[in-house]
């Protein structure tokens, strides 16, 4: 019996070859792992519009920025992380897909998620990372959800990008409500001292690259960047496949 018979004739088959794309809803045209067609991948585009030099706040216009580099809350210092970079905005199929990963367990979306986030890499003023970490769930719920979606795509940059992948070297040790629905303050009150270092030896004097999925006011990646820079990181850089938008008095 053919490869091709052998997929089509096997029970399994049916979790990775669906009818229809998970984001469209549209037949698929062809055998995939990764249930979505052509047409929504070819719709994301990388942002390549203004943005803030640290945090990588998209803009709509370069005048945001008032004449700086930075908006408002990089101006005021409110980051811990050296910068912050995201592959495109968190809307439309992007948005969908990142659903379809997050929530419904298609695990072999990270590998071209992690191309996504290789791309975006490259905007990074940075030198040389010496390690990539991803921004960890609370031990309760990745156990609830069966993976850390994070993990997943920082193993995806760490092969592309060689780059050193790190374990459990910055951990949650309080299971903070979720973010969703949280301005700007109340998110950074949430996460304040929810992550720590639990072996500063392996961080230490080191350039840490910390990995997610979406960055909204950069609350829990500021969080995660002053742990590890309180334990003895050289410096923390965050990269994320989607951007958010937050509300607009958060953050300029």
């Amino acid at each position: 019996m053919g490869g091709l018979a052998r997929v089509l004739t096997n029970p399994i088959s049916s979790l990775f070859l669906p009818a229809t794309c998970r984001i469209c809803q549209q037949p698929m045209e062809s055998m995939s792992r990764v249930p979505i067609c052509q047409s929504c991948w070819q719709a994301v585009r990388p942002y390549q519009g203004a943005e803030c030099a640290l945090c990588g706040l998209f803009l709509e216009r370069a005048a945001l920025l008032h004449g700086t580099a930075l908006c408002g809350l990089c101006r005021r210092g409110a980051f811990g992380f050296e910068q912050a970079r995201s592959f495109a905005s968190y809307d439309g199929p992007l948005r969908q897909i990142l659903i379809q990963f997050k929530y419904h367990g298609l695990r072999p979306l990270a590998k071209p998620l992690g191309a996504w986030l290789a791309q975006a890499a490259v905007r990074f003023d940075a030198g040389a990372l010496d390690l990539v970490l991803p921004v960890p769930l609370y031990r309760r719920r990745e156990r609830h959800r069966g993976f850390n979606q994070a993990a997943l795509l920082a193993a995806q940059l760490g092969k592309l990008r060689g780059i050193r992948v790190g374990g459990r070297d910055c951990v949650r040790v309080r299971d903070t409500r979720p973010q969703t629905g949280l301005r700007g303050a109340e998110r950074r009150k949430n996460v304040k001292g929810a992550f720590v270092v639990p072996h500063p030896g392996r961080v230490r004097g080191r350039s840490v690259l910390l990995v997610d999925d979406v960055l909204t006011t950069g609350a829990t990646a500021d969080a995660c960047a002053r742990a590890l820079k309180d334990a003895g990181a050289s410096g923390v850089w965050v990269l994320t496949l989607a951007r958010a938008r937050a509300v607009s008095q958060d953050v300029i």
